[in-house]
């Protein structure tokens, strides 16, 4: 022990020494460009043959005897731009990539196949998918290697190594050796350990609680300079380390995070595995942290006001505005710090997901198809062009509603609410009906606005759900797409009622003007018995085009800035509220207000279907009819006024996005920022300053 202990004195005493940072920083960079280097030239040089050949792929058909297809199919090979990609795997079993119908099932699948022998096999695949993953990576990498050297914290990572090396060293030894040393029937630890989730568990426990302690470190040294509003954050941030409170929620954070991969259904498909974990880790992230904001930031000034700790910074020359806005960058700094480490876990596993192995045959291929193309992407959605009553014609059919209405036709002054339900009903009627196609006929529909697709040559992705007959997830029907009028484009597709099903279509559909035009057309032959049944039909989301533009890396970073906003607001609101209540009423408050704003949006499209008659439809002697309607407007009235204050808190769900691979766009990150990291915020600081400027916050009696 006394050996061991004077060891970590001497290497303690090493790593402070400036020559030992330095060499070790040479050391790390020069790996770093070594390693990296030889990543990022792979990864550009299979992204370059990827964006060759997954077009090439895309729309074709060995039953049209298209050249690439009907290759593949012979030989396992193709050649495009004069350059031969083979694959063995497709040569053996050449069936295996083509669908019934005769369509390569998964372009980037079989693309993924011609690529093999160009990928190094010592790297993880997900390194190689797109060299913005790389980038980042190494960027990551080098600051944490960086910060591990110039904060001291290699001997205590050295340390971290140690203790996670000895329980995934016993893992690997047992993996390893399993058939030689047979089952141990008395002593079955050694199983659990060489289980790949619960080393990676075991890895990223230890990684990621490290990094924590490291980033807090590089804060408490960042904030030691000599400001109010740096002292007070930097005494938060202390305060938060050594107080139970706030370390619950941290360990908990730290441990319960990386345990959810080992929950997931693996007989589910790999999509919904992924979509699960990012919905699951973001919505675990952001509740813990949340509740972590509101007890940090109502404990913090509401016991140091009860405790009259307060007396002694008051009595120095403290601003009080200063005062609080410490309070809020420190919470906020502990926030980011939570965020970065949560988000690092969660991408970790994301990539560890997305290369799990997939069902065999074309239903793998296209799940590990639509994890890449659909939910680790950033997709914007095209619908069609539906086409909208005008005004005029609102009028006309409005009127002849009305005048076929035995109640309404005898009244002389229409209310304006009956009015505007009639016309909304009108526009979801006329909606409805350009979104059902009746039994073999067919029905078009033109996507415009695809100019930026056709010009980025990003993959398009045709997504549908339709409901028919009983809607029964035991039929299956067909339908037909014809796109451009095109009887050589026209795709034969079997669905199932009320399950979303992809295909994957080319770029080279899209028109120059950039518009689309699909033809759906209806196979189910009805009888003549029921000749209206079999109408085939779909809601306003069921049917859109999807293209990528942007990576997945970018969406889950805003998605993050996000989620950071949000809690800037939760800070702020915290803060507030202890400024003039006790700790006990500050923390409900703050949650009535949280609760408030996530029910917004639903309490929102609640009140926009809810109607009230106008005063004057009651009659006169009808006492508790008025009274009932006086209620009803009260609630309606209070409903709606919470609503427009705090809708903007719910309607940022940045987690919804990323789960259904939908784009985060800058703007919304620009217009969340200034909604609730600027105004919202800023609101609630100045309220609660001007409430400690003019509060009393000691009376001296003379005893104590």
């Amino acid at each position: 022990m006394i050996f061991l202990r004077n060891l970590y004195v001497k290497l303690n005493l090493l790593q402070q020494r400036l020559s030992y940072r330095v060499a070790l920083s040479v050391i790390a960079i020069v790996a770093c460009a070594i390693v990296f280097g030889t990543l990022l030239r792979s990864s550009y040089a299979l992204s370059h043959h990827r964006n060759i050949l997954e077009p090439a792929l895309t729309s074709q058909n060995i039953n049209r005897g298209d050249e690439h297809a009907v290759r593949l199919f012979n030989d396992g090979e193709m050649n495009v731009e004069g350059y031969t990609y083979s694959s063995a795997l497709i040569k053996d079993r050449p069936e295996h990539i083509f669908t019934p119908e005769g369509d390569i099932g998964s372009p980037g699948y079989v693309t993924r196949l011609l690529l093999l022998d160009l990928r190094p096999t010592w790297a993880p695949e997900w390194l190689l998918e797109q060299p913005d993953t790389t980038w980042m990576l190494t960027i990551v990498t080098s600051t944490w290697l960086l910060m591990v050297i110039w904060l001291n914290a290699s001997v205590p990572l050295f340390m971290t190594l140690v203790l996670m090396g000895i329980p995934l060293g016993i893992g690997w030894f047992y993996k390893s050796f399993q058939a030689t040393l047979g089952d141990i029937p008395i002593v079955n630890w050694p199983m659990f350990l060489a289980n790949e989730h619960v080393m990676l568990y075991i890895g990223g426990l230890g990684l990621f609680t490290f990094t924590f302690i490291l980033l807090t470190n590089l804060v408490m040294i960042l904030y030691s300079r000599p400001n109010q509003v740096l002292a007070v954050a930097h005494t938060l941030m202390k305060e938060a380390s050594r107080t139970k409170l706030s370390l619950v929620f941290i360990i908990l954070l730290l441990v319960i995070l990386p345990l959810l991969p080992l929950h997931l259904d693996p007989d589910s498909p790999l999509r919904f595995q992924v979509q699960t974990f990012i919905s699951r880790s973001f919505m675990l992230t952001f509740a813990i942290t949340a509740l972590l904001t509101i007890f940090l930031s109502c404990a913090s000034i509401a016991f140091e006001i009860r405790d009259r700790q307060i007396w002694q910074l008051m009595t120095k020359p403290m601003n009080r505005l200063s005062y609080l806005v410490g309070k809020w960058l420190g919470v906020m700094t502990l926030n980011l710090i939570i965020l970065i480490v949560a988000g690092l876990s969660t991408f970790t596993f994301i990539q560890y997901l997305r290369i799990q192995p997939v069902a065999p045959g074309i239903e793998g291929q296209l799940d590990a198809l639509a994890v890449r193309d659909q939910v680790l992407t950033a997709r914007v959605a095209m619908k069609p062009d539906y086409v909208t009553l005008t005004p005029e014609q609102l009028i006309i059919r409005e009127e002849a509603i009305i005048a076929q209405d035995s109640e309404l036709s005898i009244m002389e002054d229409i209310p304006m609410s009956v009015r505007r339900a009639i016309r909304s009903e009108l526009q979801t009627n006329n909606r409805t009906g350009q979104r059902t196609v009746p039994a073999l006929m067919s029905k078009s529909y033109i996507f415009s606005g695809l100019s930026k697709a056709k010009q980025l040559q990003s993959s398009l992705t045709l997504r549908y759900r339709f409901f028919i007959m009983e809607n029964s997830e035991h039929d299956v029907f067909t339908a037909v797409f014809q796109f451009n009028d095109d009887p050589a484009s026209a795709r034969i597709r079997n669905y199932v009622p009320t399950q979303t099903h992809v295909f994957p279509i080319g770029t080279d559909l899209i028109r120059e003007d950039g518009t689309l035009k699909l033809d759906i057309y209806n196979a189910y032959s009805t009888t003549r018995d029921v000749p209206s049944a079999g109408a085939l039909n779909f809601e306003d989301d069921g049917l859109d085009i999807l293209y990528k533009v942007a990576n997945f890396e970018g969406n889950f970073f805003r998605a993050i800035l996000v989620m950071w906003f949000k809690l800037s607001f939760l800070s702020a609101l915290g803060i507030c509220c202890a400024t003039f209540l006790s700790f006990p009423v500050a923390c409900l408050s703050s949650f009535t207000i949280f609760l408030a704003g996530l029910l917004a949006p639903f309490v929102s499209d609640s009140l926009a279907t809810f109607t009230i008659d106008s005063w004057g439809q009651i009659p006169a002697g009808e006492i508790g009819a008025k009274i009932r309607w006086i209620f009803t407007w009260s609630v309606h009235s209070l409903a709606y006024g919470i609503v427009y204050l705090v809708r903007g808190f719910g309607e940022y769900k940045p987690t919804r996005s990323l789960v259904a691979g939908e784009l985060i766009s800058w703007w919304s990150v620009f217009t969340g920022f200034l909604r609730l990291g600027v105004a919202w915020s800023c609101i609630s600081m100045v309220i609660g300053y001007l409430v400690i400027r003019n509060r009393q916050l000691a009376i001296y009696s003379g005893n104590g």
